[in-house]
């Protein structure tokens, strides 16, 4: 993750044009998120997690009866307020924000029923293979997460079918982002819709990022670590041992 960040940070220094890295970090956080943290990858296995990653994040907009569309295309459904509300206990017309992630990852796994084997589930009508990958369940659950840390200090508080579905409409948008970004620093993409921030704290954010990468490889780029004081110590002897017998 730092190495590919410092090579944005550093790749995009042209007129601070490295805003896009973060939305890039973003993308390869969610890619990795369940992947060894003691596992080495090479450029090759890198990639095919990222790509594999890429090609299933795509289809962040599909939930059924949610909405339709993708990216900044994405538009909400009438029917996500009542599919919503069907979906939360009996009597229940709201939920807790904290609530709001599992709830949000139970119903992107439900995909309409149509996803369980048709003899475990003689009550599903419907009929079609599956809409969308685990991942992206597992990435609307992360940033409802964030979203209802973000929203409400207090994770009590209430909220309704609209507010829920506006939770999932902000994370398809925000999904397009990072992926876009993605393909911008990655592939090359000319255009892409991450927006600039004012020129201020764009530089700020440029020069801390170009800063970072220096220091990083100043870092890497080290010599070998001072070895220990045993191993010194068993260096001398033998140099002091060799110079008595070349003085005989």
């Amino acid at each position: 993750m730092q190495r590919a960040m410092d090579h944005c940070a550093v790749d995009k220094k042209i007129e601070d044009k490295n805003f896009v890295c973060p939305h890039y970090r973003a993308l390869l956080d969610a890619a990795f998120r369940r992947q060894s943290t003691t596992e080495n990858f090479d450029s090759s296995s890198f990639c095919s997690v990222v790509e594999t990653y890429v090609s299933e994040i795509k289809n962040a907009g599909r939930v059924p009866n949610v909405g339709k569309g993708d990216g900044f295309d994405f538009k909400l459904l009438k029917a996500c307020k009542p599919t919503v509300e069907a979906s939360f206990a009996k009597g229940q017309k709201s939920l807790p924000a904290k609530s709001a992630p599992d709830f949000w990852y139970a119903l992107c796994m439900n995909q309409d029923c149509a996803h369980f084997l048709p003899s475990r589930t003689r009550w599903c009508t419907k009929s079609h293979s599956p809409t969308h990958a685990q991942s992206v369940c597992e990435a609307v659950r992360h940033f409802a997460h964030e979203d209802a840390h973000t929203m409400e200090k207090n994770l009590n508080h209430e909220l309704d079918a609209d507010q829920i579905c506006n939770i999932y409409d902000d994370f398809v948008e925000s999904t397009h982002v990072n992926v876009e970004a993605y393909n911008h620093v990655v592939h090359g993409t000319e255009n892409h819709p991450v927006p600039a921030p004012e020129s201020k704290k764009r530089a700020l954010d440029s020069a801390v990022m170009k800063n970072e990468a220096s220091k990083n490889k100043l870092r890497d780029a080290s010599g070998e670590p001072v070895k220990s004081g045993a191993a010194s110590a068993s260096m001398l002897l033998g140099f002091v041992s060799f110079a008595a017998l070349w003085s005989r």
